[in-house]
């Protein structure tokens, strides 16, 4: 896997954050007789919890679903029958809001709209759905939902909720409980002919952290070290290092740091360790424990259910690279939920998990909000971009999907979510218009009649697309340096010493912290990377080189060619250095301020060991790499410093406190 996937402070970054813990918390109910999700301080929790009064359901004889790819390359879910389709459908189709909270509106039809009859709920939300060209209830909805014009496609959390499930293909007795879980979810769907498919699970842990943050040095292997001394995990993890290494010296020679024992072995080493050997020993095991969890997982249910596709683990956005091809060495259709900005799926993460998994797609969560509703949804707490109108939420609709199933490999798209949040807050406080109806069961028009419009020509759109499947991965563009003369310009230029457009700027995760302080020449940056993406600060260029356009801090910083920090580290971490144009944004951005010139892009020389002590750390620009998880990802892949925010320097998290005592930051030719 790439070394690291870079997260800089964002206004919206922490509330994605938390939308995705919350999102995983709300989804946890799965229906009627399952309770909200295994708690994760319980680490004895690893099967599903049910009422006592369930009873064993006897499922009715499975009609055959499977994949298909046509002479033109493109790839169809199909019916027994031989027809084909795609999977067009809408997330989380409940009757009521789970655990709403007093005092609150929220949905609640059954009771508001149609006087406690279930039955006409169920007809009208049918109607809802099939009227607008949706063929699917998607994951979470209510099991009771069958219908001739529908499908249906459950979550089966076979490993139930705990934070470190990914690691239960580890630990004795796995295949039980996934039995045991399977039950449990499949007692609320005794007719299971209209289910194409099944989803293994949601969002998990896959990175280590969580499904999301893609951080380097805490991966499925920290993970699993963080366990208790007794966890199979834990006993995995370790048995997994000494049988890469014939001794204690060879693997501290290859993790770059001595070890006494290997009984010393634990996080907080690991965590301070970051090379090629390292990464490598990372993915090895990351590919050991997804193995493990997908191999019996998926011959389980293929032998509990016969007939039904197995649509993968819903992954959040990206995953770990030998995750996305152990998904699809085992399962019949890789699943993402991709929430964005920019109604425009990601060619390049659509070609990769597809590339490595060798297997369809669908996107089975996107979305937007919009200030205009008639919930009263404030949109203060979810995710996902606001915008104004119901209009917009309707384009960007089209405009995504249509395009989204012109990828010959995609065959399914999934909307969350039926209704909308309570306007006050639902259980954890969000308050957010997703929904296609309102909290009073209102249908949004403007956004169904699009859908409709939309859904109607998809299978159309798909069919006769002229994009091909792809066979290789999109590589990143090759940055080109392009520096100018300036020969007024001193030799070298000191960021410290000059006055500059604005202050150093700090950045850092929510539980990291920062702060600087200047004692004569020396500025001293003290950090606590915390154990999520970590911290940094910013340095930003002279004032006698701002630019009349622009955002207030650009700056003109061509003629010179490399970039000198002189720093003291009080310990051993390991750090990168980004370099950003003025107009930088977050990379999903429809649009960057252009105004100076620039085209908002941002670059990386890679992670960089620092030992404890002090040195100067050179950096060429000619040797700048484009990062993939900040700026303009349609930019030029062109340095040439006209038009410049400034230079960071970022600390991964994970790597416990100290001190940077830098002494200068300069520009020399």
């Amino acid at each position: 896997m790439s070394l690291i996937r870079y997260w800089l402070w964002d206004p919206n970054v922490s509330r994605y954050l938390s939308m995705k813990y919350t999102f995983e918390i709300i989804r946890l109910f799965l229906l009627s007789t399952v309770i909200c999700g295994c708690s994760q301080e319980d680490p004895e929790q690893t099967v599903l919890q049910t009422r006592k009064e369930s009873a064993p359901v006897e499922r009715t004889a499975p009609t055959e679903y499977r994949i298909e790819q046509d002479q033109n390359g493109k790839y169809w879910f199909a019916y027994s029958d031989g027809s084909r389709f795609l999977s067009i459908g809408i997330d989380n189709v409940v009757p009521s809001a789970w655990n709403p909270r007093e005092n609150t509106d929220y949905y609640n039809a059954i009771e508001e709209v149609f006087g406690g009859d279930y039955q006409a709920w169920k007809k009208d939300v049918t109607s809802i759905l099939a009227d607008h060209k949706f063929n699917t209830f998607g994951a979470w909805s209510d099991g009771g939902l069958t219908s001739d014009t529908m499908y249906q496609t459950p979550c089966l959390y076979v490993a139930a909720h705990k934070v470190d499930r990914c690691l239960e293909g580890l630990r004795p007795g796995f295949e039980q409980r996934v039995r045991d879980n399977i039950d449990i979810i499949l007692a609320d769907h005794p007719d299971t002919s209209r289910v194409i498919g099944v989803f293994l699970d949601n969002e998990a842990a896959w990175f280590g952290r969580n499904g999301w943050d893609d951080i380097a040095t805490y991966t499925l292997l920290e993970l699993a070290m963080d366990m208790s001394e007794e966890d199979p995990a834990n006993l995995a993890a370790k048995e997994f290092i000494k049988s890469r290494y014939k001794s204690l010296e060879d693997f501290s020679e290859a993790w770059g740091r001595p070890l006494d024992t290997f009984a010393d072995l634990d996080t907080d080493y690991m965590r301070r360790c970051l090379n090629e050997k390292t990464q490598a020993d990372r993915d090895a095991f990351t590919r050991l424990a997804a193995e493990k969890y997908f191999s019996t997982a998926t011959r389980v249910v293929r032998e509990v259910l016969p007939g039904r596709l197995i649509l993968g683990v819903r992954f959040a956005a990206w995953a770990p690279e030998p995750v996305m091809e152990v998904c699809g060495k085992y399962c019949d259709v890789v699943s993402i939920n991709d929430y964005r900005k920019a109604p425009e799926p990601s060619e390049a993460m659509l070609t990769e998990y597809y590339v490595r998994g060798g297997k369809p797609l669908m996107i089975t969560e996107f979305s937007w909000r919009a200030k205009e509703n008639t919930s009263g949804n404030p949109n203060t707490g979810g995710a996902g971009a606001v915008v104004e109108t119901q209009e917009q939420r309707a384009k960007n609709y089209q405009a995504y999907v249509e395009e989204l199933l012109s990828y010959p490999m995609v065959i399914g798209a999934h909307w969350f979510e039926f209704a909308d949040q309570s306007p006050q807050g639902r259980f954890d406080g969000e308050n957010s218009n997703y929904g296609i109806v309102d909290i009073h069961h209102r249908p949004y028009s403007e956004v169904l009649d699009a859908m409709e419009e939309t859904n109607g020509l998809l299978e159309g759109i798909h069919a006769k697309s002229s994009r091909e499947v792809p066979t290789e991965l999109i590589e990143a563009s090759q940055v080109t340096f392009t520096p100018g003369q300036h020969p007024e310009r001193p030799p070298a230029v000191d960021l410290l010493e000059e006055t500059p457009i604005q202050g150093p700027e700090l950045f850092n995760a929510p539980d990291a912290k920062t702060s600087l302080k200047k004692d004569g020449d020396v500025l001293t940056f003290e950090y606590n990377t915390g154990d999520q993406w970590g911290c940094g600060v910013i340095f930003h260029g002279p004032k006698m080189w701002a630019l009349e356009y622009g955002p207030n801090y650009a700056v003109n910083l061509d003629g010179y060619s490399t970039l000198v920090i002189d720093a003291e580290f009080s310990q051993d971490v390991t750090f990168e250095v980004f370099v950003d144009e003025a107009g930088v944004g977050h990379h999903q951005s429809e649009s960057f301020n252009v105004e100076a010139g620039d085209d908002g892009e941002s670059f990386t020389f890679g992670p960089i060991p620092a030992s404890s002590g002090r040195k100067e750390y050179r950096f060429d620009f000619e040797d700048l790499k484009a990062r993939v998880d900040w700026g303009n990802q349609r930019g030029a892949r062109r340095v040439d410093l006209n038009a410049m925010k400034g230079f960071a320097i970022y600390l991964i998290g994970g790597q416990g406190q100290g001190t940077i005592d830098i002494r200068s930051v300069r520009l020399v030719r």
